[in-house]
């Protein structure tokens, strides 16, 4: 394939990765700006590796097996080495402070929720590992996100930034105060800005080149919350994060 047709390929995958489970020819030839018979070459060839299947009835396409192999492989990636160093760690910091710990870790221009360290009283959420988390929402996905560049925070920045509670945050200069912030007190917070009554608190981790690779958060429920965080609480977010840190070789700690 050329480039131009390679490219069009991957763009083919970021129509399916939008929610839709079932696309024809023509509609995927308008939606990516080409003709009928360019994309049914790029199509065949997909199928005939079995990333797509065509549905018998319709004649349209469907992710096929070859996807799920390359989904379990991403899912073997996000709990790499960052989770497995983090793992046993979240675990001590949720019997520390009772409460449901997780990990976010950025791979490549997406943040991931990684890892869930569950309390005897988990907190009801609509996220799975797996999913994606976004950084003007999330408690660790801000954390990570206010500790990079000014180039990549601009970049974050011009993403689409949809609001899911009232207490949503959009407004890019408000987010840029918001990290500077973070950048000064070392954590991040959420204040009920993805799930109504749920409040969290992300710390940033960082690899062997000190950049930040994964976000540390704790996860609780307004109710449970009372009158904020603890100064306690919030010193053993930043132990636990440096902690992981130190394991991943950075000297850069919060």
């Amino acid at each position: 394939m050329e480039l131009k047709t390679i490219e069009k390929a991957l763009l083919v995958f970021d129509c399916f990765a939008k929610g839709e489970t079932l696309l024809g020819t023509t509609e995927l030839a308008n939606r990516l700006g080409t003709n009928k018979a360019t994309m049914s070459r790029i199509l065949s060839t997909l199928k005939k590796h079995e990333y797509l299947e065509q549905d018998p009835r319709s004649r349209g396409y469907r992710l096929g097996p070859a996807m799920v192999l390359m989904a379990r492989a991403v899912h073997r990636t996000l709990h790499g080495t960052v989770a497995q160093v983090a793992a046993p760690i979240c675990d001590a910091l949720r019997d520390k402070v009772g409460e449901t710990v997780h990990l976010e870790v950025k791979s490549g221009n997406n943040l991931y929720l990684s890892y869930v360290a569950v309390t005897p009283n988990p907190v009801s959420l609509k996220i799975e590992i797996g999913d994606q988390v976004l950084p003007h929402v999330h408690a660790g996905s801000k954390a990570i996100v206010a500790h990079s560049s000014n180039e990549e925070i601009e970049a974050w920045l011009k993403k689409d930034m949809p609001r899911y509670t009232k207490n949503t945050v959009t407004d890019p200069a408000k987010i840029r105060d918001i990290y500077a912030k973070i950048r000064k007190e070392g954590v991040a917070y959420d204040f009920g800005e993805y799930f109504d009554e749920i409040n969290a608190i992300g710390a940033p981790i960082f690899d062997h080149r000190n950049e930040p690779v994964a976000g540390l958060l704790i996860v609780v429920p307004s109710y449970r919350l009372g009158s904020g965080w603890s100064d306690e609480i919030v010193s053993e977010l930043k132990n636990a994060a440096n902690m992981i840190s130190s394991r991943l070789h950075s000297t850069r700690q919060i």
